[in-house]
């Protein structure tokens, strides 16, 4: 039998998402990944766990660049713990979740995979886990949670959401000081994208959050325009197909690729796009790349039409 044909990351690359599902448990109202009729959540097939397992491992990537799964949430996959535990040792994880899966899920999670697999050197935990005060109130539930893993041996954190909204921000303040009492690393990140609200004296606003100077007008806007784009994240959608960018994942649309066709490689190139202006916030927002070096961006774009 012919060795397998390897996937090689290219060295301009800075992140490899596995998106094993769009399907999530909480439903909060600014998230990024359910933005209107055609960026959402709905209607996406997903890979089964041996599929994910066979595909995956044949990526060649970096010690300080690990293969992160998040959706969605990925503890909803059915076949999560299989996946984590058939990768090969190789290969590096890392885990976006908002842990709220109950205490059985919780317990079996513990119990079947080892910290090992997830606890590689960073200057930030391999599970980041999400507060989202919208939808967990105090969040002391989530704390106990992450305690239950931080005791079994896994590289654990909370982040908390700089979210415009006072109440909001109020609760992630007491995030942080619950974090603090219990021994558990708290961080924040940016809101991204627009915030809709009212001010003192009732009068509606809406205000766009992020830095988006190095492509402006490039999310949110009307009309859009043609430019030339490259990549430098490998970003699988649930079903296998490979994006350019979030804005194509979340809309299913403009595949370049499938992780489970064993010709697949990595083509590290500019090409044509004609959504400029209806960027993913994450895509070009300034922000740190996984080394936390600031002013990075996900994309890069060149040969915007002029108007």
């Amino acid at each position: 039998m012919s060795k397998q044909k390897t996937i090689e990351i290219p060295d301009s690359y800075k992140y490899i998402a596995a998106f094993l599902t769009m399907n999530c448990n909480l439903s909060c109202s600014f998230c990024l990944n359910d933005f209107g009729e055609i960026l959402n959540r709905k209607g996406f097939h997903e890979l089964s766990g041996e599929e994910w397992v066979k595909a995956l491992n044949r990526i060649e990537s970096r010690e300080n660049l690990p293969i992160t799964f998040c959706g969605g949430e990925p503890f909803l996959h059915k076949d999560f713990i299989y996946i984590i535990n058939n990768l090969k040792p190789e290969l590096n994880i890392d885990i976006l979740t908002n842990l709220y899966i109950g205490d059985k899920g919780l317990e079996r999670f513990i119990s079947e995979v080892d910290p090992k697999k997830i606890n590689r050197k960073s200057k930030y935990a391999s599970i980041r886990v999400s507060y989202h005060p919208e939808q967990m109130e105090d969040g002391k539930k989530l704390v106990e949670n992450v305690r239950k893993f931080k005791d079994a041996g896994f590289d654990i954190g909370i982040y908390g959401l700089k979210h415009p909204d006072p109440m909001l921000s109020a609760a992630n303040t007491q995030m942080q000081f619950r974090c603090i009492d219990s021994g558990i690393n708290y961080r924040e990140k940016d809101f991204t994208g627009k915030y809709e609200g009212f001010d003192d004296i009732d009068r509606p606003f809406s205000i766009t959050h992020g830095d988006y100077s190095k492509y402006p007008n490039s999310i949110l806007e009307e009309n859009t325009k043609n430019c030339m784009c490259k990549t430098s994240e490998l970003l699988i959608g649930p079903k296998g197909d490979i994006y350019k960018c979030h804005r194509d994942l979340y809309a299913k649309e403009n595949s370049i690729g499938d992780i489970t066709n064993l010709n697949f490689q990595i083509e590290d190139i500019f090409r044509r796009c004609n959504q400029y202006g209806q960027c993913n916030p994450c895509d070009v927002k300034l922000k740190t790349n996984y080394k936390q070096e600031l002013k990075h961006t996900s994309v890069e774009i060149k040969e915007i039409q002029s108007t």
